[in-house]
């Protein structure tokens, strides 16, 4: 059964119709095919998040590098996260909601939102008040304790600049 399983990933086939798989009927064989393809995608994954690591460390070490059309760049994550939302919501709608209709909000939308740092800054900017001062009020960037592997696309239109000038091979200096 293992070495069917790899036949068929390894074939790369999205329609298995046409495999031994589909002549299987007996639930119990059923389970153990399923059972390996679980083990196979576990382990896939696996390798790809060691690989991704490698990668970033040597992005992050020699700097990003272009290949084929695809840049490679070093990116330390982070997320943004609310500190107190019922403070932002009441700032943001000038303390307008009853406290009913604020618990009802925040019901809807919870407590850890993630907010739209451009709408803070919108609302900041109407309210007169300093748009950095607003976002550090508000909201804390937690940044990720390992390096990620961003990969461009450099045929997108939202790809940077630097990304589509750089040559097939080569890597772009660390700044």
């Amino acid at each position: 059964m293992r070495d069917l399983i790899w036949e068929i990933a390894k074939s790369g086939e999205e329609d298995l119709s046409n495999t031994e798989l589909e002549t299987i009927s007996d639930v119990k064989e059923l389970y153990v095919a399923r059972g390996l393809s679980s083990e196979a995608k576990r382990n896939t994954s696996s390798i790809n998040t060691f690989v991704d690591g490698k990668m970033a460390q040597n992005v992050e070490e020699n700097g990003a590098i272009k290949i084929g059309k695809t840049v490679f760049n070093y990116s330390k994550g982070s997320r943004t996260v609310i500190q107190d939302a019922r403070a932002l919501l009441n700032w943001a709608t000038g303390k307008e909601l009853s406290d009913e209709a604020m618990d009802n909000l925040i019901a809807v939308v919870g407590t850890n939102f993630s907010p739209k740092l451009r709408g803070i800054d919108a609302v900041a900017s109407k309210k007169g008040m300093d748009v950095q001062t607003a976002r550090d009020t508000f909201t804390e960037k937690i940044w990720d304790a390992e390096p990620k592997l961003q990969a461009i696309d450099v045929e997108l239109g939202n790809a940077p600049k630097w990304a589509k000038e750089l040559e097939d091979g080569n890597r772009r200096p660390r700044i």
